[in-house]
């Protein structure tokens, strides 16, 4: 599917612009062309090798996911790879975390957004776009920030999500560990590791564009990507104390089944030990030679008896006297 927009100097903005007018609205610098593939054909990629005339190696990165956002800067245009972000709502799960690769295209009056399936930051632009032409008035590097801007903004609700989940686990740690919140951690832990991995490379990225130097972003344009600049450096710092923070959760967990561990083996010796004296005197009397207090009859009995009930009650103030109980 292609979606597309025109802003023309004159001021006219065009919606669903035909393939045919692609060439006509690129050769005036002042108009602004935005194209928007989604799960795009083979007829509809080759718009971007006739028309567009892109690096057949980058038409590949687009129908190959790429695994690492990155930019690569020709003389006419840049290629950026970036990713946005989500949990799967329909999914209970804790490993929902899903990774979707955005491929964008911009140049001088033109901003080619590739991608499969949804992307929330080019949905929210494109019924912006539906709305007016307000997002397309400024230039190519406006219109970059924009979907850029929503797409990092997106992060923001995936941070709240995990830190919920990790303030959940730390309370499960505390009150009830068992054996299934390692498979939680885990998960967590590989959410986080996956943010850190697309996160980073992005910060270098939105800086690429504060400095100066770019044609494609102009003076006007360079705060407003060091605005970008700061959410995601914000998002990278939280990101880091998660991956500390479930660190220690998992060091926590450990210390915690450790210390359950030894105080039911102590519970445990404590119950052998009481057993010992009883034991070794029953098995003393069991032994099968005469011995003379079989000669009582009851009181034989009851004489082995008390002998016991003395043996429980001093092993009982050994351990009270020790503190061990």
């Amino acid at each position: 599917m292609i979606l597309s927009w025109a802003y023309l100097a004159d001021g006219t903005f065009l919606q669903e612009v035909p393939r045919a007018k692609f060439k006509e609205l690129l050769s005036d610098e002042k108009n602004l062309l935005w194209v928007d593939f989604e799960d795009a054909t083979e007829d509809e990629i080759s718009i971007l090798r006739d028309d567009f005339k892109f690096h057949p190696l980058l038409i590949d990165d687009c129908i190959a996911s790429h695994s690492q956002p990155k930019i690569d800067e020709f003389e006419d245009y840049y290629f950026l790879v970036i990713h946005s972000c989500f949990f799967y709502t329909e999914k209970e799960t804790e490993d929902a975390l899903n990774i979707r690769e955005l491929d964008i295209f911009v140049g001088r009056n033109f901003v080619i957004t590739f991608h499969r399936g949804h992307v929330r930051s080019v949905s929210t632009n494109r019924k912006r776009c539906e709305h007016g032409c307000q997002i397309m008035t400024k230039g190519s590097g406006f219109l970059l920030y924009h979907i850029l801007d929503s797409l990092i903004d997106n992060y923001f609700p995936i941070m709240d999500t995990l830190s919920e989940r990790l303030a959940k686990l730390e309370e499960d740690i505390l009150t009830d560990p068992h054996p299934a919140l390692m498979a939680k951690m885990f998960s967590q832990r590989r959410n986080i590791v996956t943010l850190r991995k697309v996160v980073g490379p992005q910060r270098e990225i939105i800086a690429r564009f504060m400095r100066p130097g770019s044609p494609f972003i102009s003076e006007e344009a360079r705060p407003y990507f060091k605005d970008i600049y700061d959410h995601i450096f914000r998002i990278y710092d939280i990101t880091e104390m998660s991956r500390e923070l479930i660190a220690q959760d998992m060091e926590s967990y450990i210390s915690s089944i450790n210390w359950r561990l030894n105080e039911t083996m102590k519970t445990l010796t404590i119950i052998a030990t009481f057993l010992l004296p009883i034991g070794t005197i029953a098995s003393f009397y069991g032994m099968n030679v005469e011995i003379p207090e079989f000669k009582w009859g009851i009181w034989g009995y009851l004489f082995v008896c008390l002998w016991m009930a003395i043996a429980s009650v001093l092993t009982l103030f050994y351990f009270k006297k020790r503190r061990m109980i």
